[in-house]
């Protein structure tokens, strides 16, 4: 019988037996023996693997174990992101190879979404590499959004990065950059502009303006946003300097507040921080009280004094556009220890 319950003191050197068990490529073996003998020396690695407690639950957190007759077959991990009061980020998911595919990951990962709920956490993310194919597929089919993936020099796979929303009738989406022809003509099928938008927007990623990113749900586009490289109103540029800049933050009708728009700002952000952006920046038209609601909630700030004016096209109920000029907000997210806080 497997049962999970809050983290003990007594649980850290079988934490650290488990933290050096393989983690890569298929890691099912019923072979491995439980109970797992207790490490008495801290593994190497990051701090949260090397103290769960001091990183994880003093930091604001919970840490959860799956144990099996008393003993600790599984760990994960939950806390808030500094800066971002209502998102939490998971950490350490860890299951022993001997139990896994009975459940147990499900089992950790319902416990640590129940404890965000307590937070009031209203998004969640976690991270994986991609040289973990049963992680990603484990992800996948919990319908978690693949928004990113990171690659880093001293490293020889890639980051991929998953959101999930809480708050919300969730909708797994994938996102993704731009990158055929093939693709154009979904976007256009799925947020139809009739005027070539999405080609002009996939040509001046290509000659590196800007990131065009498209959420996909199950080979359909149901959503965009783009990058600028830098901030396209030069009062802002004067005020805040150079900074990729968010527009054109989109999402059809059957996929509104399900989580996709906050899977794109995440997307965008990631996309602007693996640049080396320290700051990415959004205009905010006055009535656009969804995106409001999301960049409040994710933690964005607003920069009084800039007023920058933003030209906006919007079809009447007949179908005729109209190309109004409209005074936005200003809002900025600051990305230092964005995604490692």
């Amino acid at each position: 019988m497997i049962a999970v319950r809050p983290y003990e003191p007594d649980d850290l050197p079988f934490l650290w037996a488990l933290a050096h068990l393989p983690d890569a490529g298929v890691t099912e073996d019923p072979t491995v023996p439980v109970p797992l003998r207790a490490r008495r020396a801290a593994p190497s690695g990051p701090a949260d693997l090397v103290d769960p407690e001091g990183t994880v639950l003093r930091a604001g957190g919970d840490l959860v174990v799956a144990v099996q007759d008393g003993h600790v077959v599984g760990v994960g991990g939950l806390r808030p992101v500094r800066g971002r009061p209502r998102l939490g980020r998971l950490v350490r998911l860890r299951v022993h190879p001997a139990v896994r595919r009975r459940g147990v990951g499900r089992s950790l990962m319902t416990a640590l979404e129940e404890a965000a709920r307590r937070h009031g956490f209203t998004d969640l993310l976690l991270d994986v590499g991609d040289h973990q194919p049963e992680a990603l597929a484990f992800y996948r089919a919990l319908d978690w959004s693949e928004t990113w993936r990171e690659a880093g020099q001293e490293w020889h796979w890639q980051t991929v990065w998953f959101h999930r929303s809480l708050e919300r009738d969730h909708l797994p989406v994938e996102v993704r950059p731009c990158s055929s022809a093939a693709d154009v003509a979904a976007a256009e099928h799925g947020l139809p502009t009739g005027r070539g938008d999405h080609r002009a927007r996939f040509e001046r990623q290509q000659a590196g303006e800007a990131t065009y990113l498209l959420a996909w749900d199950r080979g359909q586009v149901v959503g965009h946003v783009v990058l600028e490289s830098v901030s396209v109103f030069p009062e802002v540029r004067a005020g805040v300097g150079a900074h990729p800049e968010v527009h054109l933050l989109n999402v059809v009708e059957r996929a509104r507040r399900r989580g996709v728009a906050t899977a794109l700002l995440g997307a965008a952000a990631g996309v602007a921080q693996e640049q080396g952006a320290a700051l990415v920046g959004l205009a905010l038209v006055p009535d656009d009280d969804a995106a409001l609601a999301i960049v409040q909630r994710l933690g964005w700030a607003f920069r009084p004094g800039l007023a920058p004016v933003d030209e906006v096209r919007r079809r009447d109920p007949r179908g005729v556009e109209h190309l109004a000029r409209e005074t936005c907000t200003y809002w900025t997210m600051d990305l230092a220890g964005r995604r490692r806080g």
